[in-house]
């Protein structure tokens, strides 16, 4: 007979586990949104949004992929060597979730390029940053620490 856990069994990782929140996909959306328009107050749409793309890029690489561990001290580090992004959804790959923050940044990536003109937009910044981000994402770089960086 298998062995069902109870509740007090189940781990919860209160810093990742309000992205599964009602409304946090939404509020996200609306963080870019709104970063949006206020760079397209002082320049044209296309551009602001390859600002955007590079601000979002840049600012979700470090919190979801450099620091480690967690704020939370309940968790009497249990997270310590795992990013933000390892320790969403208890690790597991291919969540909604996951999903979600992966097609963010491809879809900013394609508004940054599509919308403004390319003599204007820094496109090879732009596409490796998103290569960054998306090779960042995938489970084959679960745990991995390139050349030991950011090993400790």
């Amino acid at each position: 007979m298998p062995h069902s856990r109870t509740v007090s069994e189940v781990r919860v990782n209160k810093n990742t586990n309000w992205l599964n929140a009602q409304g946090a996909w939404l509020w996200y959306l609306g963080l870019i949104a709104l970063s949006w328009l206020a760079f397209s107050a002082i320049m044209g749409p296309g551009l602001a949004w390859t600002y955007v793309h590079l601000l979002h890029g840049v600012v979700t690489f470090y919190l979801m992929h450099w620091i480690k561990g967690s704020p939370i001290e309940e968790d009497q580090g249990m997270w310590d060597g795992h990013t933000f992004w390892e320790q969403l959804d208890d690790g597991e790959q291919g969540t909604r979730t996951r999903k979600f923050l992966a097609v963010v940044p491809l879809v900013l990536f394609l508004l940054a390029t599509h919308g403004s003109d390319f003599r204007q937009q820094p496109l090879l910044l732009n596409l490796v940053l998103v290569v960054a981000l998306l090779v960042a994402k995938t489970p084959g770089m679960h745990g991995v620490r390139l050349f030991g960086i950011n090993k400790y």
